[in-house]
């Protein structure tokens, strides 16, 4: 995991004062892990012809100075241009534009760009604007960055891609890299799901100390959230032989007005190490339940279950929720997992009031936000609770402690507060192709089956959130993906468990 903080401003110069550095030095190591960004590429920019000719666009400020920087380390070795959106105007910038130009870099400004600056470019380099920016993008700054955006050629952001706010919201215009290079620490702006489209893959750079002196320089919490790694997963493994199909769990998933959904969810359940699945119907012999032969079907939920997933095509009726709201605050040993209807019912309030512990709740915006309204936390629209979802799953979790919230999202998000610290987790390993029905269905299935083996709710929703969004990335295809793919790829997750 690595710590992700909403403001380095304080960080950086806690880490001058703690260790003697200047943002001299600092800049240079940012130029110096520019250059090594484009002196020793990894994918995808290895995917692409060897760099020759290096467009560098720069601002006024010190982000601007870091591309003033980087021209003159690469001077010579590449056909390096740098693109004035603005004259110098910080203290540093004119210093290392002076530097670039002593150098023979060759300036450019934005009226004068060419087709061949363009038409020929192996690699731009956003340093126009860093993190801290709030403002909108002038008509001549989009229409500059929409060329550059248009090229075909593999782009990097200097510590965040131009046009990306500080709140996660990204202006028009904004500019689109391959990779982002961010300085010192992770910045939660890069994790909104509105950033995911521009920042590309994202890479701490270390400004003259190693990263974990920089982010220990000061005595103040400023972290806000972890991001998850590929290495976080633990899967279900069984490494005891005296065991039988009980020792594993019993998930009762319930089956409501959309059947599939809870077929769904069971069987990513029994696929995920649950050691029994039931189908869970008023009427059990409702056709439809009996075509998936794995799985129990039953008009009343077993004696033994450990887990109930509810909420997956029940239907909006604030009585189908009750039912299951009422039998577990009466079997008080039972954990469960809340999902899409029945994050609209009225009794969520007073259940999770009651249920001291061992819940899950996993919703879509739209459910968050009736979450929100049924909790009397506050009436938001979607946009809001995408925008301030960091602020609101706190908010939530406060209110309700002990509980884990798992936000959906194209960065999922994993909260908890355990009546002592709040914790906030940021997946960001999702894939375009969940962006289909039944997908939640799965992953609500599999974080039901960890905790049916006995996982805690924390620990169920991060590795149940790894392997559904690893698994995601093994679909070949981005659009062709059904929920029994990626149930499948599940089991194929070897290659990230290795990592551990």
């Amino acid at each position: 995991m690595q710590k992700i903080y909403l403001d380095t401003r304080k960080l950086d110069a806690s880490c001058r004062a703690s260790y003697g550095l200047t943002e001299e030095i600092m800049m240079e190591n940012a130029a110096m892990s520019l250059e090594m960004a484009i002196r020793n590429p990894t994918p995808p920019c290895t995917e692409r012809r060897k760099a020759q000719k290096i467009l560098i666009l720069c601002g006024g400020g010190n982000n601007g100075a870091d591309g003033y920087t980087l021209s003159r380390k690469l001077r010579f070795d590449y056909d390096v241009s740098i693109i004035q959106f603005f004259e110098p105007k910080s203290q540093l910038c004119k210093l290392q534009a002076d530097r670039a130009e002593k150098c023979g870099v060759r300036f450019v400004k934005r009226e004068d760009l060419s087709f061949y600056d363009l038409r020929f470019t192996d690699i731009i380099v956003d340093c126009v604007f860093g993190s801290g920016f709030h403002d909108e993008l002038d008509e001549k700054t989009r229409g500059t960055l929409g060329d550059m955006n248009a090229c075909e050629c593999f782009k990097i952001a200097c510590d965040v891609p131009t046009g990306l706010h500080e709140d996660g919201t990204v202006a028009e215009g904004a500019f689109v890299a391959d990779l982002t290079v961010t300085m010192g620490a992770l910045k939660t702006c890069l994790f909104s799901d509105m950033a995911k489209d521009f920042v590309g893959q994202v890479r701490c750079a270390e400004l003259g100390v190693n990263r974990r002196l920089y982010e220990n320089s000061t005595n103040s919490n400023l972290v806000k959230g972890m991001l998850l790694e590929e290495s976080d997963l633990f899967l279900p493994h069984r490494a005891v032989y005296n065991v039988n199909k009980g020792s594993f769990g019993h998930v009762a998933v319930v089956s409501g007005e959309k059947q599939g959904a809870a077929a769904i969810a069971g069987s990513a359940a029994l696929r995920f190490g649950a050691g029994l699945v039931t189908l869970v119907h008023k009427n059990s012999s409702k056709k439809g339940l009996d075509i998936f032969p794995e799985l129990m079907v039953s008009s009343e939920i077993p004696e033994k279950t450990n887990v109930i997933a509810f909420g997956m095509g029940l239907g909006r009726k604030d009585e189908a929720a009750q039912i299951y709201f009422d039998y577990i605050l009466e079997h008080g040993n039972i954990k469960c997992v809340i999902d899409a209807d029945a994050c609209h019912a009225q009794g969520l309030k007073n259940f999770l009031e009651k249920k001291e512990k061992g819940v899950v709740l996993t919703p879509h915006p739209k459910e968050f936000q009736a979450m929100l309204k049924n909790c009397d936390l506050g009436e938001y629209s979607v946009e809001e609770c995408v925008l301030n979802r960091m602020e609101f799953a706190e908010k939530f979790c406060r209110k309700f402690p002990k509980k884990t919230l798992v936000l959906k999202g194209a960065n999922l998000i994993i909260a908890h507060f355990d009546g002592f610290k709040f914790k906030l987790f940021v997946n960001p390993f999702g894939q375009p192709c969940l962006a289909k029905a039944g997908s939640g269905d799965v992953l609500s299935g599999l974080i039901a089956a960890l905790l049916a083996q006995h996982r805690k709710t924390l620990d169920a929703a991060i590795s149940a959130s790894l392997a559904h969004a690893l698994a995601s990335r093994k679909i070949k295809c981005d659009y062709a993906m059904t929920p029994y793919d990626l149930i499948l790829a599940t089991g194929q997750l070897e290659e990230f468990e290795a990592k551990n």
